[in-house]
C-alpha cells in the first residue's frame, strides 16, 4: 500500500486536486512502473514527466511540491451543451490534448494542406474511395498527416470530439462511441475546425456536443455545414416520400441512394433519423446495414496502422494503447 506522506501520495493526492483522480492517473504509469521507484528523487521526477504528458500539465509545477498543478498554457475554446460549464470538460480537454501530442509524435512531421472548400476534399477522396465514409476520410487523413484517434475514457466529462493545434501541426481525438456513421459526422466536424481556420494559435477546440452546442456559435454552424457538404456534395436533409415503418426498409432506400448519389449510407440514416426524429428506426436501419458495427475499432485500427514503429519509445505506444483501449502491438 501506498504510504499517505509518501512523494508519490502527495503527487496523486495533488493531481486528485486538479481533477484527475488517482485510479485514471495510475493508468498513465508504464505497466512495468513500481511506485517503489518513486521513493528515489529520479524515479518521482519521472512519474512527474509521465503525468505532465498525459495530461498536458505543466512539469514545473508537478515538481514544485507546493504548487498546484497547472495546465499549459494555450488557446482553449470550448463549445458546449446548455448547463454544461468549461470547468466540467477541462481535464478531459487537456487529457486528450496530451495523448493527442503524443499521437502527432509517431506519424510525419508535414502535413498536408486541409481544402477550404469542402468540395474539393470530397472529390479527392472520391479518386479513391464509393464515397466519404469514416474508412476514405480516415485514409485522407492517414495521407496528410492528421492522426485521428478515438479515445473514449477521459477523466471529468467526455466531448464528442476534440482538434489539437500543437507547433502549426493538427490532430484529432474522437471520443463517443457507436456506429462508423456517427463517427463520420464528427470527424468531418473536427476536420472543418482546421479548414476554417477556427484554431489560429496552439491549443485546442473542445466539442463537448456536436449539434447540440450553442447554436448562435458561429464556428459550429460553418463545421456542420462543411460536415454536410463533404459527406453528401450538398446541403441536404433527407426524407422519405412514402411511410418508411421498418428498419430494414430504411436501410435499403439508404444503400440505394447512395450508390446512385455516392453517399454514405449510414450517413443518410442518420441524416434522415436526425431531421425525422426517427432515431429507434435508424438504429434498426443501421444494424441492418453490411459492415462494420463499431466506429472505435474502425478508427482506432487505422490509427495504430498508421504509427511509425521507430518513432515512439515503447512507454509511449503502451500510453497510447492504455487510451485508446487498443491491442494492436506495434510492428
Amino acid at each position: 500500500m501506498l504510504a499517505k506522506s509518501s512523494p508519490l501520495a502527495g503527487l496523486f493526492s495533488r493531481l486528485g486536486s486538479a481533477g484527475i483522480p488517482s485510479s485514471f492517473a495510475r493508468k498513465v504509469l508504464p505497466s512495468w512502473w513500481d511506485d517503489e521507484v518513486a521513493k528515489e528523487p529520479a524515479g518521482l521526477q519521472q512519474a512527474q514527466l509521465y503525468f505532465s504528458r498525459a495530461f498536458n500539465i505543466d512539469l514545473q509545477s508537478l515538481a514544485d511540491r507546493t504548487a498546484e498543478p497547472r495546465f499549459r498554457a494555450s488557446v482553449k475554446k470550448f463549445k458546449l451543451s446548455q448547463n454544461v460549464s468549461e470547468g466540467e470538460v477541462s481535464v478531459g480537454a487537456n487529457y486528450a490534448t496530451g495523448i493527442a501530442k503524443l499521437a502527432l509524435s509517431g506519424v510525419d512531421s508535414k502535413q498536408k494542406a486541409l481544402p477550404k472548400d469542402p468540395l474539393k476534399l470530397r472529390q479527392q477522396i472520391l479518386q479513391t474511395h464509393e464515397c466519404v465514409s469514416l474508412a476514405g476520410l480516415l485514409d485522407w487523413c492517414v495521407s496528410a498527416a492528421i492522426p485521428v484517434l478515438h479515445v473514449e475514457k477521459l477523466p471529468g466529462k467526455k466531448m464528442t470530439g476534440l482538434v489539437v493545434r500543437d507547433s502549426d501541426r493538427f490532430a484529432i481525438v474522437l471520443s463517443k462511441n457507436g456506429h462508423p456513421a456517427f463517427l463520420l459526422f464528427h470527424l468531418a466536424h473536427e476536420l472543418a475546425h482546421i479548414a476554417k481556420g477556427h484554431l489560429t494559435a496552439d491549443g485546442f477546440v473542445a466539442d463537448e456536443k456536436i449539434r447540440g452546442a450553442d447554436s448562435s456559435d458561429a464556428d459550429e454552424k460553418e463545421a456542420d455545414a462543411y460536415a454536410i457538404r463533404l459527406i453528401n456534395g450538398k446541403d441536404v436533409a433527407y426524407h422519405a416520400a412514402g411511410r418508411i415503418t421498418s428498419g430494414p426498409a430504411l436501410c435499403s432506400a439508404a444503400i440505394a441512394r447512395g450508390a446512385e448519389q455516392k453517399i454514405d449510407p449510414g450517413h443518410i440514416i442518420l441524416n434522415f433519423a436526425h431531421n425525422q426524429r426517427q432515431f429507434p428506426l435508424a438504429n434498426l436501419a443501421l444494424q441492418s446495414l453490411p459492415g462494420p458495427s463499431d466506429g472505435r475499432e474502425v478508427v482506432n485500427s487505422v490509427f495504430f496502422a498508421s504509427l511509425s514503429s521507430d518513432a515512439l519509445s515503447d512507454d509511449q505506444f503502451d500510453l497510447l494503447k492504455a487510451a485508446t483501449g487498443h491491442s494492436t502491438a506495434l510492428a
